[in-house]
């Protein structure tokens, strides 16, 4: 029985060996397949446009900021309790729009609340706000409804 026992432990030993050899040997081949599957290769054309893509809006994301630079540069801030407000130019009602807010606009249209001071106390109305990437004015449209854009600067330092 003991000549059972160890040709049975054999048995076992190789076979465990055989599976660690063939299931190392698969592991290895999968890593290859799986590395060989993520590079592409791009042809010169390709590399050319992706890299043009990338510096047409790295250039787009550097205009953006200039412009903004240039709006809120030597810009009078009006502090409202712990509020900022940056106050348009020739609006009716002295419109402000707050610091924050101004981070959100963007070039396509979007709803945002201006405020304005009536006896002390702040009061709020919503309006249709963009910005032209070569302007530094802010277009806004009083009518949600009938849109048409009109430009205004803020406030300057005195």
């Amino acid at each position: 029985m003991s000549i059972d026992n160890d040709e049975n432990l054999k048995k076992n030993t190789y076979k465990k060996r055989i599976m660690q050899i063939l299931n190392a040997k698969r592991l290895e081949e999968q890593n290859k397949n799986s590395k060989n599957s993520n590079k592409t290769e791009y042809t010169e054309e390709e590399k050319k446009n992706i890299l043009q893509s990338i510096n047409d809006k790295r250039l787009e994301k550097n205009l953006y900021e200039e412009m903004y630079k240039k709006r809120v540069e030597n810009k009078r801030i009006y502090t409202y309790g712990t509020r900022k407000f940056y106050k348009f130019l020739y609006m009716d009602r002295g419109y402000m729009i707050e610091v924050s807010d101004l981070l959100k606009i963007k070039s396509k249209p979007m709803e945002l609340e201006l405020y304005y001071k009536n006896f002390e106390e702040l009061k709020k109305k919503k309006f249709l706000i963009k910005i032209e990437p070569y302007s530094p004015r802010i277009f806004i449209s009083p009518d949600l409804i009938r849109v048409y854009f009109k430009g205004y600067s803020l406030e300057d330092e005195i």
